[in-house]
């Protein structure tokens, strides 16, 4: 029982936070993991309701399942370059979490890892990740901006979904998964998507009702046999290149971009890139 505790210190030299070791630790404040800990184990302090920082060590690797999910007081968070995973659920319903640092070690965000975050207003995903596991920012639904780096080749199924306050999004190059349910009732107004995106899930972008402009830069369709990908949308055809191939994109009828405007809006995304 440590529902009184309300401060640790642990000593450098520890390595590993076991699991359980601080759940339910429900007075703590504030914690500070020294560098000497590599992992931090699977619901180590969850449910501790009253903690409002953490400084997290450079040398932690791995933080695990829930490691701190359920912080309800919990405004911010900086996670060091040393991490490479992200575990699943480990901030989810952390919903005082305004503001999140990943650093630039870690792959994978993990499964629901910042789901139900409802106070998370922007990230910025590093470039060291490739992955945004399912339902990663599933209802975060005070996010307004998301940095989806180059290094990003799968969004996952339901990795946005009700995030109803992210109105743009830009899906680089590099990505070519999109999840089902990935975007599902944004508030999104237009999408780009690129030419590498082979997989559309189905209703990938369901019910993004203010959904009016779609864009897709490839030259055959993606092959999502489901016409409830832009269902529920304001979506009628999707711009798509001259030399597209099919007459229809994810069920929606096309039409095609004049060539001299296909280079316009390359060079102006050149430019954002490079100002």
């Amino acid at each position: 029982e440590c529902s009184s505790l309300t401060s640790v210190t642990i000593g450098n030299g520890v390595t590993t936070i076991g699991d359980y070791a601080f759940d339910y630790c429900s007075s703590l404040t504030s914690v500070e993991i020294p560098e000497s800990v590599t992992t931090i184990g699977s619901e180590a302090f969850s449910e501790c309701s009253s903690l409002t920082s953490v400084t997290i060590g450079n040398g932690v690797t791995t933080i695990g399942y829930e490691a701190f999910s359920y912080c309800r007081s919990l405004t911010s968070v900086e996670i060091p370059e040393s991490v490479t995973t992200i575990g699943d659920r480990a901030f989810s319903y952390c919903r005082s979490l305004t503001s999140v640092t990943i650093g630039n070690g870690v792959t994978t965000i993990g499964y629901e890892a910042f789901s139900y975050c409802r106070s998370l207003t922007s990230v910025e995903i590093p470039e060291s990740v490739t992955t945004i596991g399912n339902a990663a920012f599933y209802y975060c639904s005070s996010l307004t901006s998301v940095e989806i780096p180059e290094s990003v080749t799968t969004i996952g199924s339901s990795a946005f979904s009700y995030c109803r306050s992210l109105t743009s999004v830009e899906i680089p190059g590099s990505v070519t998964t999109i999840g089902s349910w990935a975007f599902y009732s944004c508030g999104l107004t237009k999408v780009e998507i690129p030419g590498s995106v082979t997989t559309i899930g189905s209703s990938a972008f369901y019910s993004c009702s203010s959904l009016t402009s779609v864009t897709y830069l490839g030259v055959t369709d993606p092959g999502s046999s489901s016409s409830s990908v832009f269902a529920s949308t304001q979506v009628g055809q999707v711009k798509v290149p001259f030399k597209y191939k099919n007459t229809t994109f994810c069920g929606k009828n096309v039409t095609k971009i004049n060539p001299t405007m296909q280079r316009k809006r390359r060079q102006e995304r050149h430019n954002t890139i490079f100002l």
